[in-house]
This record gives C-alpha cells, sequence and structure tokens, in this order.
C-alpha cells in the first residue's frame, strides 16, 4: 500500500470521527478522498460502503481503499437486488416512437412531455408520479380548465409508462433509473450489510440516490462541496443541505493542496461573492495569477 501522508488537523477530526452522522463541506483540492481512504483504514473492522456517483470514481476508488470498503455506485446497488430481472428488456435510454405508441398519439409534445414527467419521477426521492414532475408546469399559475385536463393526462401517460416499465412479462423496454428508483421505493435496509456508508461526491447526488443513503440507520459520511454541483441539469440536488442532516456533525477541508495563496486570494473573492464566510487556503506550491 501507497504510505499516505499525515493527517492535517482538519483532516484528522474526519478520520478519528466517532458519530452517527457527518457532512464534510470540502473545497477543491483537499483531499477528500484520502481523508476517507484514511478513515477507512482507521476502521478496519467495520464493513464500509463506498458510493460512487459514477462508475470511473468507483473503479479509482477501488485501487485505494482497503479490503474492507465495497466501492459501488447506487446503480450496482439496485441492480444485484431489482435491476438483473430487467436484463431482458433493458434500453440505454426511452424512445419517444414507443411511449407515443404505447399511449396512441402522434402528438410528440404529449410523448415528450410523459417522458420528461416520467424521468423526473424516477430522479426524485418521492414515492409516486405528481403533477409537479410535469417539466413544463407553471405552479404559481392558475391553469385553465384545458391545461388542467392536458396535466392530468401527461401524469396519466407517465403512470401507464411506469406499470409497463415495471412488469418484468410487459415487453416494453425498461431503463437504468427504472430499477434504481423502485429500489428506492422498496425502502432497501444497508444497515444489514454495512456499519458505515461513505457518500462521496453528495453535491450531484439526484435526490433518489440521497433517500437511499439517508434513509439508512448505519453511520453515513457525506462528502462533497456545493461550488463544484455541475449535474443540476440531470435532477442533481445537493444531498448536503438536506433537511435529513439538520442535527448532522458538519466539519470542513478548506486547506488545498492544488494551488497556492495567490490563487487563493481569487478563489476567496469569488467564494465571497457566493456568500461563503469560510475561505479556502491555498497549500500548494507557489503560483502566480
Amino acid at each position: 500500500m501507497k504510505q499516505l501522508p499525515p493527517d492535517t488537523p482538519e483532516q484528522s477530526l474526519i478520520t478519528q470521527y466517532k458519530g452517527p452522522r457527518l457532512v464534510v463541506k470540502a473545497y477543491a483540492g483537499t483531499g477528500k478522498t484520502t481523508t476517507l481512504v484514511k478513515y477507512a483504514h482507521n476502521n478496519l473492522d467495520s464493513r464500509i460502503l463506498y458510493l460512487a456517483y459514477n462508475r470511473a470514481i468507483r473503479d479509482e476508488a477501488r485501487e485505494k481503499f482497503p479490503a474492507n470498503v465495497d466501492c459501488k455506485t447506487s446503480h450496482q446497488l439496485a441492480y444485484a437486488t431489482i435491476g438483473r430481472g430487467y436484463q431482458h428488456k433493458l434500453s440505454g435510454n426511452l424512445r419517444l416512437t414507443d411511449i407515443a405508441q404505447a399511449v396512441n398519439t402522434k402528438n410528440w409534445t404529449f410523448a415528450k412531455d410523459i417522458l420528461d414527467t416520467l424521468n423526473a419521477f424516477m430522479c426524485s426521492a418521492d414515492m409516486r408520479i405528481l403533477y409537479t414532475h410535469f417539466a413544463r408546469a407553471d405552479t404559481g399559475k392558475v391553469l385553465t380548465s384545458k391545461q388542467e385536463r392536458y396535466q392530468i393526462q401527461v401524469v396519466e401517460g407517465a403512470e401507464l409508462i411506469w406499470k409497463r416499465m415495471t412488469n418484468v412479462q410487459d415487453p416494453f423496454p425498461t431503463v437504468h433509473d427504472c430499477y434504481l428508483k423502485q429500489y428506492q421505493l422498496g425502502m432497501p435496509n444497508l444497515s444489514r450489510r454495512y456499519t458505515t456508508i461513505l457518500f462521496d461526491e453528495a453535491q450531484d447526488a439526484n435526490p433518489v440516490t440521497s433517500s437511499i443513503v439517508l434513509q439508512q440507520n448505519c453511520k453515513v459520511i457525506l462528502v462533497g462541496d456545493r461550488h463544484q454541483q455541475i449535474y443540476r441539469f440531470r435532477g442533481a440536488n445537493n444531498a448536503l443541505d438536506s433537511k435529513e442532516l439538520m442535527n448532522a456533525d458538519q466539519l470542513y477541508l478548506t486547506h488545498s493542496f492544488r494551488f497556492g495563496p495567490n490563487v487563493s486570494l481569487v478563489a476567496n473573492a469569488l467564494l465571497e461573492l457566493k456568500g461563503e464566510t469560510r475561505p479556502v487556503v491555498g497549500r500548494g506550491p507557489a503560483d502566480g495569477v
């Protein structure tokens, strides 16, 4: 194993953490993954799940973490339990032509609204399809009777497609987000297998994955940086600010090894404009702007 550098005072508070729920707000280049690896080495008697945002991050993590850590994506967890049963009808994406044929329409806008509503539901933490999942809904506007009827038709269309997607015997195709959503709705108990969950890049988690993590009874450590949120267009929602974490402990990683003091001056000016009160400290090599 590669020799890990000694802890900074900030890292030490995290690697020695013993409480039930922890939110770590970490700036860019502050060694968050290294800190989680150190935590795992300090808790070799624990069964730990490292939940990665995507396969590339998972594969990289497998090379770093000790043997007591399972590195998985949320889809990988769900596939083992539910997704495997849909292998014969799994598709990368739902096609508008399939949806239009299923609801017997030639109105492509209607088919697209059904698809968008369904995708919004599958990314959400909600237990059923709601009118708020209709992407073009204006919640602050009083609807005409025609608009209200259309919205009802869209939601009913989405419910029909969902029913067909989740039916193993129905040849209508399904997608990976479908079995992940079913996994979340089934309220999986990961505490039976793991004593700790490490949830990395939590600022880019979609609500369905956050719901799976935050409903667990085991120890949960979330790490991320709201200033690096880049997947909001995919339905990502910053899990670090979830209401379920109001009483969680909070720690910070503010010492960045990616840049020096001059870049940090510029970074802090930008962070201040965003309302950030905790500065980033440039601990990298001497730099210039």
